[in-house]
């Protein structure tokens, strides 16, 4: 047989003992109702013919001496006789006819063990083998079956939705005092101070090779211009200009020439000051736009230097173990983890209840950035399958006697008259009509034999 056709006669099986053992489902529930009223219309088939050849049996009985009388009787005698033979048998299988114990009646009901342990046998063990699943398995290709139904916005879009739900129920359900002490723990038994420094250093690596460091300078020189262009800065410097005239009067000849050129407005403090700030401005907006100025390759030199000899500057050290044991140390170290990790949550909640939200984003982004991938890595397919097929395999192979299992408790569930009735209902009408053909059977015999008689013998 072919190996596909086998494995969908064998889910057909399934689907037909389903039907037989019990009704789930709605929709098999009307198919057993409309199977019901079948059977209901196709039992009266049977009775009207037994019941018909009784009456033409008694009608034809003072017409037996004639050809035709005696043909037509003789027919009605026979097809009785076979209807009522044909009767017993079906009633055999189900039950003890008329409720006498007759020997080798209710055949069902009495050798339902043996039925049930050949139903499971034969499920288990010919139609749904291991070698058969496993067959079945192996023709699978799950990754087409995924790409395919991602590709499809509508089922993206509804992936995202059930991602926020679920990454909402996660962080809603975050115990922030747990989880503050268990970091504090965590990093307690973990970080160490050489740990922090190499991490500094790897950071700082990274953000070069990113060309951070040159963001960083340039917002920092922005915000620097930005400084000097307040008046407090202003009168800070006005106050140094001022210190630095007086300090420059340090004997009388100074001191007249100072007052000469204050008294005439040669010297104006604010006029110093707005030239000083007016030209460390400009000095800083040529640092921030000029990407070869001096002080740029400066700051990267340094910032290279500091970062190579990071984890071997004692004094930095120091200062990084004095705030790691004072930070993870202290008894309301969970405290100082726990506010953020609750602004934290809090700004994550609020963002995943936003359409617009930042998280999902981001997440859908990296999820189907990498699908699209996935969708041109033939090999990442063929190990997908490989490794899902193998699983599946597995689980079959530890669990394969669970499909007996199933068959005996749902036959379990069911007493004698149930078993019996959903059978019945299933092959009622097919028993009808072996009735209905015994006494018509029977009946042409009957005549057959009438006719041997009257021209043979």
């Amino acid at each position: 047989m072919i190996p596909g056709r086998r494995i969908a006669q064998s889910w057909e099986l399934q689907d037909a003992l389903q039907d037989t053992i019990y009704c789930p489902t709605h929709s098999v529930v009307l198919d057993c109702v409309h199977m019901t009223e079948a059977g209901n219309k196709t039992r009266l088939l049977a009775p009207l013919s037994l019941a018909a050849a009784v009456a033409l049996f008694f009608a034809t009985l003072p017409f037996a001496h004639t050809f035709v009388g005696g043909l037509l009787h003789a027919f009605a005698e026979a097809g009785m006789i076979g209807g009522l033979a044909d009767w017993f048998a079906v009633v055999a299988l189900f039950r003890h006819p008329f409720g006498i114990p007759i020997p080798h009646t209710a055949i069902i009901p009495r050798h339902r063990a043996k039925i049930s342990t050949g139903i499971i046998d034969m499920v288990q063990n010919r139609w749904l083998t291991k070698e058969t699943i496993l067959e079945h398995l192996a023709s699978w290709n799950v990754a087409a079956a995924l790409l395919s139904a991602l590709s499809d916005p509508a089922t993206r879009e509804g992936l995202l939705r059930l991602l926020r739900t679920a990454l909402a129920d996660i962080v809603r359900d975050v115990d922030d005092e747990r989880f503050a002490r268990r970091t504090v723990e965590l990093l307690r038994e973990h970080v160490r101070t050489e740990d922090i420094l190499r991490w500094i250093r790897l950071g700082g690596e990274r953000g070069m090779e990113g060309q951070w460091h040159r963001v960083v300078f340039s917002h920092a020189v922005g915000h620097a211009a930005n400084w000097f262009d307040t008046p407090e800065i202003r009168r800070v410097i006005i106050g140094h200009l001022r210190d630095i005239a007086e300090r420059y009067a340090d004997n009388p000849v100074r001191r007249l020439g100072k007052w000469v050129a204050e008294s005439m407005n040669a010297v104006n403090y604010d006029d110093l000051a707005e030239a000083i700030i007016r030209t460390l401005g400009e000095e800083l907006a040529r640092m921030r736009t000029n990407e070869s100025h001096p002080a740029r390759r400066d700051f990267e030199a340094w910032l290279a230097g500091a970062l190579t000899g990071i984890e071997e500057n004692a004094e930095l050290r120091a200062h990084v173990d004095g705030w790691r044991h004072g930070l993870l140390e202290s008894a309301a170290a969970h405290e100082s983890f726990r506010r953020p990790i609750v602004r934290a949550r809090e700004w994550l909640l609020a963002d995943l209840a936003s359409e617009q939200s930042v998280v999902m984003q981001q997440l859908g982004g990296a999820l189907f950035s990498a699908l699209d991938g996935f969708a041109q890595d033939a090999t990442a397919q063929e190990r997908l399958n490989a490794w899902i097929t193998e699983r599946a395999a597995g689980f079959v192979e530890r669990n394969h006697g669970e499909i007996g299992r199933i068959v005996e408790r749902n036959l379990a569930r069911l007493d004698d008259d149930q078993l019996v009735r959903q059978i019945e209902d299933k092959v009622g009408g097919d028993l009808q009509y072996i009735r209905l053909n015994g006494a018509l059977v029977g009946g042409m015999v009957g005549a057959l034999i009438y006719l041997a008689k009257q021209f043979i013998f």
